[in-house]
This record gives C-alpha cells, sequence and structure tokens, in this order.
C-alpha cells in the first residue's frame, strides 16, 4: 500500500510540473514561475542535484529538468555515482539511471570515497564498515566510527581511539589518537599524547610544530590553518607558520583565497595574508568555481572571485557553494522545512524554492 501511495504522489508531482513546463514553452529548463534564459543556464546537464516536490526527493540535471522521479524522504548529493537516499527511517543507495542499487537499511550511510562508503546498521550496538558500489559489505562493521577514505586510507574509531586503515581493511596506523583528520597532500593532522602533530602514510611524524597549537586543520596546497592561543594563523609543510597567528578563525585555502575572522567579521585573505576581499560578512562560505557564499546581515547572497564584489542581486535565507555551475539555496525557515531551490551563476533560478 505505502509504495502505491509513493507512486500516486510522484505521479501527480510530475504531471504539475508538466503542465507548468508546457504552459512556458520559452522556459528551457523549466524554471518553475521565475524567469529563465537559455543562454543564462550555466548548469552542467551531466550532475545531478536533489530537489523536493510535495515532500517527496527525487533528483534534476543541470537545466533543471527531472531526471530522478521524486519518491523518497530525503536525499543527499552524488558522489561518483551513487547518491544516498532515505526511506523511513533507513539509507540506501541509487545511482545516475535513479536505480535503486542498495537498498534502505542502514541508519548511516556516508557518501562514496574511492570506491567505498562507510554504513552503520539500525541496531543499537551495530558498527561501522564499508560497502561497495554493489552494496556487498567488503570492510566489516568492527568501529565505532569512520570516516571517508582519502588518499587510499580511513581514519576508523576503535576502543575510543583513531587510527587508519586501508582500502582492504588492514590496520596501517595504529589507533592510538584521540582525534584524527582525513589525509591531505599526503598529511594527516592527529592529536595524541603530546598534542596535536601532522603524520605521514605510515604512521611516523612529519610535522611537530614548535608552537603549543589547539587543533590542527588540512593542507591544502601547502597551506594548513592552525589555532594558538593568540588566534588562527596558518603553517606550510616543514610546521613554519607563514601567515602569523591572529585571526579569530580560519578555513582551508580554496581556489587561492581563504576565509578568516577578522574583528567578528569575515574576510577572504591570500596566500600572503593579505585581505583580499573586502565586506562586512556576517559569515562566509569558502570559493568554489570562482564564487563564494556570504551573509550580509541576516541575508546571504554571492560574491564574485573575479571582481571581489556581490555578484547577484537575490537574497537567500541560507546558500551553499557552486558545483557543476549551480549552488543549492534556502528560503524560509532553514531549521524547519525550507524551501530548497538552485541557481545559476547570474543568480537566476534554474529551480524555484519549493518543498
Amino acid at each position: 500500500m505505502k509504495s502505491g501511495i509513493t507512486k500516486n504522489v510522484v505521479t501527480s508531482a510530475v504531471l504539475v510540473t508538466t503542465f507548468l513546463c508546457l504552459g512556458s514553452l520559452a522556459f528551457s529548463g523549466c524554471d518553475l514561475f521565475e524567469e529563465s534564459d537559455e543562454a543564462s543556464l550555466e548548469g552542467n546537464p551531466n550532475e545531478l542535484y536533489p530537489v523536493r516536490i510535495d515532500g517527496l526527493w527525487g533528483y534534476i540535471n543541470g537545466l533543471g529538468r527531472i531526471v530522478i522521479l521524486p519518491a523518497y524522504d530525503n536525499a543527499r548529493d552524488f558522489s561518483e555515482d551513487m547518491a544516498a537516499v532515505q526511506l523511513g527511517s533507513v539509507w540506501g543507495y541509487v545511482n545516475r539511471n535513479g536505480t535503486l542499487v542498495v537498498q534502505p537499511q542502514y541508519q548511516v550511510a556516508g557518501r562514496f570515497s574511492e570506491g567505498l562508503a562507510f554504513v552503520r546498521g539500525t541496531a543499537l550496538d551495530d558498527l561501522y564498515g564499508f560497502i561497495n558500489k554493489e552494496g556487498t559489505t567488503v570492510i566489516p562493521p568492527t568501529y565505532e566510527l569512520s570516516q571517508p577514505f582519502a588518499e587510499g586510507l580511513a581514519a576508523v574509531r576503535t576502543d575510543t581511539r583513531w587510527g587508519f586503515i586501508n582500502r582492504s581493511g588492514e590496520m596501517v596506523i595504529d589507533p592510538s589518537y584521540s582525534d584524527a583528520r582525513p589525509f591531505s597532500d599526503g598529511l594527516s593532522a592527529v592529536e595524541g599524547l603530546s598534542g596535536w602533530i601532522y603524520i605521514s602514510k605510515n604512521g611516523d611524524t612529519a610535522i611537530s610544530p614548535d608552537l603549543t597549537v589547539q587543533v590542527l586543520g588540512d593542507f591544502v596546497d601547502g597551506y594548513a590553518p592552525f589555532e594558538t592561543g593568540e588566534g588562527w594563523g596558518y603553517l606550510d609543510t616543514r610546521g613554519n607558520p607563514i601567515i602569523s597567528p591572529r585571526f579569530g578563525s580560519a578555513e582551508a585555502f580554496s581556489e587561492g583565497l581563504a576565509v578568516v575572522e577578522i574583528n567578528d567579521g569575515f574576510e577572504f585573505i591570500n596566500k600572503r595574508g593579505e585581505v583580499v576581499v573586502f565586506g562586512e560578512f556576517s559569515e562566509a562560505q569558502p570559493f568554489s568555481e570562482g564564487m563564494a557564499a556570504v551573509r550580509i546581515n541576516s541575508d546571504w547572497t554571492y560574491v564574485s572571485k573575479a571582481t571581489g564584489r556581490v555578484a547577484m542581486e537575490r537574497n537567500f535565507d541560507a546558500a551553499e557553494p557552486f558545483k557543476g555551475g549551480l549552488a543549492r539555496v534556502l528560503l524560509g525557515d532553514v531549521n524547519v522545512d525550507p524551501r530548497v531551490g538552485y541557481i545559476d551563476r547570474a543568480g537566476k533560478y534554474v529551480w524555484y524554492p519549493m518543498n
């Protein structure tokens, strides 16, 4: 009975969508309720994005066309051609063709990375393991927590300590750390008995900063954020503070720029530590595809890396990074049933926010 109800709801949603599209033949991407212009649509037609219609989730492509019919209670972004979807209280995975390859059966379903995804069952005493894209368990569920694979290794926790396994499930770095971050640029930030250090893939200490650090971040392009009692700064791969700690917070570099907190506001700096995008931003996210989401007072919008200025007139209640030419934006109460939409780089809706 439940599958029949779902089918009817999906069919109704698709019929309504089709009617609206047919009634607006000038709309190339079926931009429901808003003006659209084919020349302005910059989404990659091969990318897929989760959308919600009448409470059910499906997927559109970069042109705003439904390619996987809404049939799920929740849906996440695709990663390596697989996406986690929820039916009831459990999660499974669909492929890009919309086939439910892995039946919903997990309470936790991570994103695929390097061909594997961590999962955990629904029982209270279930542990984390890894499956492949066919849904076959390739690393048995034996871990308290897990992170995705990165550079051939995944951080896992056992007996309250973190170590690293390879893709065969072998523990190649003994679980001896109270915290651990994924490998990036060949290094992982871990917290041991003597504090935070960086280790190499064979588990040897690669960088032990002379500074007294409270936390270390991931290396990106040879720079990693770190925190001391004086604030946040950046280390180079030799452990030297290449940008002195003076910020209230600091994110990893992305596209050559990084978000830092200065005097209770957020700015973007270059690798010399110079502020290059000025603005009274209440919040800011890293650059992605030349655009960065920023909050000005209570509204979100985007700034352009090319100009350093606000790139569009539209404002949103929440905004996420660009991916494949589109960015997910939210309207309404972002904590309770927000409306989900997508914009292109010109700020035009490819999918008008709806729920």
